[in-house]
């Protein structure tokens, strides 16, 4: 099995709340699920078609598109 890159890297809705406090935006769980609702929230991969996972540099890239328009507004 090869090492996993951060390209490749797969994240559930619980650790995309920690990685949102790593870009010092607090939100819940449940923001993340309104967020899924999105049009323009990354889209679910699968794993073994079991669990909601998404990849981490989509994930990374909405939240500073969020984070952008946080600050536009403000």
């Amino acid at each position: 099995m090869s090492p996993t890159t951060e390209q490749d890297a797969l994240v559930n809705r619980t650790q995309m709340v920690k990685i949102a406090r790593e870009f010092n935006l607090f939100v819940s769980k449940g923001t993340i699920h309104r967020w899924a609702n999105e049009a323009d929230f990354p889209l679910a991969v699968g794993k073994e078609g079991k669990y909601l996972l998404y990849y981490l540099d989509d994930f990374v890239r909405f939240l500073k598109q969020r984070l952008r328009k946080i600050q536009e507004e403000h």
